[in-house]
């Protein structure tokens, strides 16, 4: 594998894996994996590029060691096993692949509805030489998370697969687990503790801060990734409307749009003047608007109100700033020597 490449590990298979694939695609930067058993892929359109499918919890590890660069994974996963990840940094949140790490007790718990309940729980479990068993994947964040809400008498009871069954089985009282919906909870007559959220969990990017200091190709393939998810995301805040409208001079059109300077385009509008054919007795300009999607109506009608005509509404694939935001945020962190932290 060339040294240059940039390597970014992906999630091989379930809602994570389809979602990031998904997202990466809609950003115009879709895998290219010739075969769903393998485990390397491309993105064509971003040729300085490695993409190797891991399972979310090895892909923390391979960016750690510097197998790999970059990474997509989860936040809760990336939380728990921070202090084991001292070149790790998070380098943006995704937005999708939304979920909550919490406490959930069965439903027959009447008496449990809340932290300062469960806190009285473990005491009387204290008193009487007993323990509350906690099931759960997430040992750091849950101790942590305990200790903060002054609970300290307690077990974990570090199990896999699914811990919804745990109370019912008889190894765990209750169960510190990922929920997404709450669906599965219900279905197991388990209901979430009020107060009891320990960290709300994304899809995030990761990087290894040392692997990319050494290369300046990685880091420049990474901007221009960083970039067009960037502007991938903006774009969906605006959509871009054209009209036809009549009038005297450029001058005269940009004034009278410009009156409603809430209804004006992101900077104002764009107009230019139209070739009409001959024997036309008015002069037609054309404007280009950048418009936020909830003022799309308001926008046409005012345009409308003027004259507007042949108003066409298109949807940006990207959206540039200036400057690059999450880019300019990543270079400082690049630069610090900070400790991942998440809490």
């Amino acid at each position: 594998m060339p040294a240059d490449k940039l390597i970014i590990a992906l999630p091989s298979k379930g809602k994570l894996g389809d979602d990031s694939d998904n997202f990466l695609a809609r950003a115009g930067l879709p895998v290219y994996k010739p075969n769903r058993r393998q485990y390397s892929a491309s993105i064509p359109s971003l040729p300085g590029v490695e993409v190797v499918y891991q399972r979310p919890r090895d892909i923390l590890s391979k960016v750690s060691e510097g197998r790999a660069d970059i990474g997509i994974t989860g936040l809760d996963i990336v939380a728990e096993h921070s202090q084991d990840s001292a070149d790790v940094m998070v380098i943006d949140e995704l937005g999708y692949g939304r979920c909550a790490l919490l406490l959930a007790v069965p439903d027959s718990w009447i008496d449990v509805s809340s932290m300062a309940d469960l806190a009285d729980l473990s005491l009387r479990q204290q008193e009487s030489g007993a323990q509350l068993r906690i099931a759960t994947k997430y040992s750091n964040l849950t101790k942590s998370f305990l200790y903060r809400q002054g609970i300290s008498h307690f077990l974990l009871v570090h199990a896999e697969g699914a811990l919804e069954a745990a109370p019912r089985m008889g190894y765990a009282d209750l169960i510190a687990d990922i929920s997404e919906t709450g669906t599965t909870l219900r279905e197991n007559h388990l209901r979430p503790i009020v107060g009891g959220g320990i960290i709300d969990a994304q899809a995030v990017l990761i990087g290894n801060r040392r692997a990319l200091r050494a290369s300046a190709d990685k880091l420049e393939t990474l901007r221009e990734l960083i970039e067009r998810i960037e502007a991938h995301r903006r774009a969906r805040q605006f959509v871009s409307l054209r009209a036809n409208i009549a009038g005297e001079s450029i001058a005269d059109v940009q004034g009278r749009i410009l009156a409603n300077p809430a209804l004006c385009g992101s900077k104002g509008p764009g107009v230019v003047a139209v070739a009409s054919p001959p024997g036309t007795s008015q002069s037609w300009f054309e404007t280009n608007l950048l418009v936020r999607s909830d003022l799309i109506h308001k926008t046409m009608q005012h345009l409308r109100a003027l004259g507007g005509t042949d108003i066409i509404v298109t949807r940006p694939d990207y959206v540039f700033d200036a400057q690059s935001a999450t880019y300019n945020r990543f270079e400082h962190l690049l630069q610090a020597d900070e400790r991942l932290s998440i809490l």
